[in-house]
C-alpha cells in the first residue's frame, strides 16, 4: 500500500470517529469542545500504529499531475452539477437530521417523526454535517465542502492504489470517474451513498493489503462498522462483506483486530437502533405476504427491467467489462474474482430488498434504485482496474516465459 493511501483511509476514520463522538456528546451533554478533544484522543492510536507496512516511495511527478488534474476537472464540474442546498432528500432529510443534532438540548426530538423523514437512518452523514457547520458556522458551505472532499477522495484512492499495478488502467478509471456526469450529479446529490460507496471502496482495498499487514483488518472492520452508522444498507453490506472476507476477518490469530476495528461502530449503531431509532419502514412493513413477494416473478421482472436500463443507459462500460471478465474466467475454468463476485451479490440482495418492500415498487425502485447503484460503482471501477491489470501482467509473464 503507498503511503498516500494509508493517508486517504485515515479520512474515514477521522469523519467516523467525529460521528460517534458527536453522538456521545450528544448523550452525555457534553460541551462542543469536548467533541475535537475526544476524536482527537480516539483517532490517535490508528494515526501511530507501529510500522505498519507502507510503500515509502513518493508519487512520481506524471502521477501527482494526473490527480491534481482530475481534481480540478471534479470541482469544476460538481459546481455546474451541484444545487445549494442540494436535493429533495438532502434538504429534507440528512441535512434536517444534522439541523436538529446541532441543538444540543432538544436534538432527541428528531426522533419523534416517524413519518416520511426516516428517522430510523444512522447518524454518521448528519452528525458530522452538524459538527462542521457548528465550526464554520455555515451548513451551506460545510455540506458542500464535505461531500466534495468525499468526491474528490474516491478516484483518486482507486488510481493511488491501481497505478503501480497499470497506470494506464489506473488513469483510465481515474478519468473516467472524474469526467463520468451521471455519477458526479449524485455525488452532487450531497446524499450519504456517495459517503457509503466510498466507505466500501477503502474496506475493499484495506483487505487487498492484508499479505502484507495484518492490522489492515483494523482499518477494514473498523470502515465496514463506519458503513453501518451511515446507511442502514450498511448494515447488509457489511454482513455480506464478513460471508465473502470470512478467512481473513474470522481466522483464530485475526479475530482481536476485527473486533478492535468495528466493536466501537457496532455498539454505537446498537445504542442508536435500541434506545432512538423509530422501527425502519422495510422492516416494520414486512407481512405474511413477504412470502408471496418472494415468489412472484413478475416482482423480479420489475426490478430486473428497471436495472438494465439504468446500467444500459448509465454505466454501460462496466457491465461490458464484468461480463468480460466472467467470460474470460469461465472460458479458462477459473473462478471468478472475489471482488467483482462481492460486487454482484451485493446487487443481487438490494434487488431482493426491492422485491420484498412494503412501498409501492416502481415508486420505490424510482425514487432510490440510482442512488444504491451509485454505492457500487466505486467498488466496482477499483476491482475491475486491479482484474484487468492482473490479466495483462499475467498474460505478459506467461508469454516471455513460454519464449527461450
Amino acid at each position: 500500500m503507498q503511503k498516500t493511501t494509508l493517508y486517504i483511509l485515515y479520512w474515514p476514520l477521522l469523519i467516523g470517529v467525529i460521528g460517534i463522538v458527536y453522538f456521545y456528546a450528544l448523550i452525555f451533554g457534553l460541551p462542543f469542545i469536548s467533541v475535537p478533544i475526544l476524536a482527537v484522543i480516539f483517532i490517535w492510536p490508528y494515526y501511530t500504529l507501529k510500522a505498519i507496512n507502507t510503500d515509502d516511495k513518493p508519487l512520481s511527478l506524471l502521477t501527482f499531475s494526473l490527480v491534481l488534474l482530475a481534481i480540478s476537472l471534479m470541482g469544476q464540474k460538481m459546481i455546474l452539477l451541484s444545487e445549494k442546498h442540494g436535493v429533495w432528500d438532502t434538504w429534507a432529510m440528512w441535512n434536517m437530521h444534522a439541523k436538529y443534532l446541532m441543538d444540543g438540548d432538544n436534538w432527541s426530538v428528531l426522533f419523534k417523526n416517524t413519518e416520511a423523514a426516516h428517522t430510523d437512518y444512522p447518524l454518521l452523514l448528519p452528525a458530522n454535517i452538524g459538527f462542521f457547520s457548528k465550526l464554520s458556522g455555515n451548513m451551506v458551505i460545510s455540506s458542500y465542502a464535505f461531500h466534495l472532499i468525499i468526491t474528490i477522495l474516491i478516484p483518486v484512492l482507486i488510481f493511488v492504489q491501481t497505478q503501480s499495478n497499470n497506470i494506464l488502467f489506473a488513469a483510465i478509471g481515474l478519468f473516467w470517474l472524474s469526467t463520468n456526469d451521471y455519477f458526479l450529479g449524485i455525488a452532487a446529490y450531497q446524499l450519504a451513498d456517495n459517503l457509503t460507496g466510498f466507505l466500501l471502496l477503502c474496506a475493499m482495498v484495506c483487505m487487498d493489503n492484508v499479505a502484507t499487514d495484518k492490522r489492515y483488518i483494523i482499518f477494514a472492520t473498523a470502515i465496514l462498522g463506519l458503513c453501518m452508522w451511515t446507511k442502514n444498507e450498511g448494515i447488509l453490506i457489511a454482513a455480506l462483506f464478513v460471508l465473502f472476507y470470512y478467512k481473513p476477518l474470522l481466522q483464530k490469530e485475526h479475530i482481536r483486530y476485527s473486533i478492535a476495528g468495528i466493536g466501537l461502530p457496532l455498539i454505537t449503531l446498537l445504542v442508536f437502533k435500541i434506545c432512538y431509532a423509530p422501527n425502519n419502514d422495510i422492516v416494520a412493513g414486512q407481512s405474511s405476504d413477504t412470502l408471496h413477494k418472494l415468489l412472484s416473478l413478475q416482482r423480479y421482472d420489475i426490478v430486473f427491467t428497471a436495472l438494465k436500463k439504468l446500467v444500459l443507459d448509465n454505466y454501460y462500460t462496466l457491465i461490458c467489462l464484468v461480463a468480460l471478465h466472467l467470460l474470460i474466467r469461465i472460458i479458462t475454468k477459473r473462478m471468478p474474482d472475489k471482488r467483482v463476485l462481492f460486487v454482484l451479490a451485493l446487487c443481487a440482495c438490494y434487488c431482493i430488498v426491492y422485491v420484498i418492500t412494503p412501498q409501492d415498487l416502481n415508486w420505490h425502485l424510482f425514487t432510490s434504485q440510482n442512488r444504491l447503484l451509485h454505492q457500487l460503482i466505486p467498488a466496482t471501477t477499483y476491482a475491475l482496474i486491479m482484474v484487468y491489470a492482473d490479466t495483462i501482467n499475467f498474460r505478459f509473464r506467461t508469454a516471455f516465459a513460454s519464449n527461450p
